[in-house]
């Protein structure tokens, strides 16, 4: 097809950033937006990024040339008035063989430990509900306590016996599952990409320093400074007040976690026994915001 993107055209100018979300993709995508060589964007198309990631999570046979046109399409029209195009979303972890194959692009895999990421998405409200499936040997159906389409084929689930017993869980327990199925999957994929395509960065190691790293390796060369990442590094996207914390966990939740995070969290080097977690200290905003509420009510008694 005429419009496809030529291939001696796009080789080393394209790049994903990949993870469980909640892990820096949208953090990374806004400081790479600062650099002006480069078209960068956070989840640019959530349906067609989340459909071929629920196919491929349920192993269903489908042609992934629809998925691929599409972001062929994208791509040619950041490398229209860029040198570089970048990508940074959780929804293509599960694509990186096509996206590979199809474009020698570049994948930084963003990981974050455990907990905090299960925490964050307590509080983004994952998993409220038991899933709604008579037979899990077969991809599941429309859940509807989800309130957007995409997000019904974002939120996986395992099949089999082990669905009957992750559908039991606490809701710590089936994000603690998912944060290491994801990632175990994305590794998983890496092993059939060069070891020059492919970087993992630790969320909690990011620094300015690293950034730069990270800008060589896709193979731009970085404009920003050091004041500005720092400047954008302290008011990240997506942070989100009155998270839950370890200290609000049941021992049940605990056991949960540790059982289901320990091989990757061991893979990766973080540590995952609760015991020997410290409790993340609440942000100045939040203290602000609780001693202006206890101040309101004291004044309305």
């Amino acid at each position: 097809m005429n419009n496809l993107l030529p291939r001696k055209n796009s080789q080393e100018r394209i790049g994903f950033a990949i993870g469980t979300g909640r892990c820096g993709t949208k953090f990374i995508a806004k400081i790479i937006d600062q650099e002006s060589s480069v078209s960068s964007v956070h989840e640019r198309n959530p349906l067609n990024e989340t459909f071929h990631r629920y196919c491929k999570w349920y192993d269903l046979p489908v042609d992934h040339e629809g998925f691929l046109q599409t972001k062929e399409g994208e791509i040619k029209q950041d490398l229209e008035n860029h040198l570089f195009s970048f990508e940074a979303s959780a929804h293509l972890s599960l694509s990186l063989l096509e996206l590979y194959n199809r474009f020698e692009s570049k994948f930084l895999l963003l990981v974050r430990s455990p907990e905090r990421v299960v925490n964050s998405y307590l509080r983004k409200g994952w998993y409220e509900k038991p899933a709604v499936r008579a037979n899990p040997d077969l991809a599941p159906g429309y859940q509807d306590y989800c309130h957007n389409f995409h997000h019904v084929l974002g939120r996986i689930m395992p099949s089999g016996d082990k669905f009957r017993q992750w559908n039991q869980m606490s809701r710590v327990g089936k994000i603690a599952w998912y944060w290491n199925a994801l990632n175990a999957k994305i590794m998983e994929q890496f092993e059939s990409i060069p070891e020059t395509h492919w970087r993992i960065e630790k969320l909690e190691h990011l620094s300015y320093s690293r950034y730069l790293e990270i800008a060589q390796f896709f193979g731009f060369q970085s404009m920003v400074s050091q004041e500005i990442y720092e400047e954008l590094a302290l008011r990240r996207p997506n942070a989100k007040s009155s998270v839950p914390t370890i200290a609000t966990w049941t021992p049940s939740e605990i056991s949960e976690f540790e059982a289901e995070v320990e091989p990757i969290a061991k893979r990766l080097g973080y540590e995952y026994r609760v015991s020997h977690l410290p409790v993340p200290q609440p942000r100045q905003s939040e203290v602000k915001q609780s001693l202006i509420q206890q101040l309101f009510t004291k004044k309305n008694r």
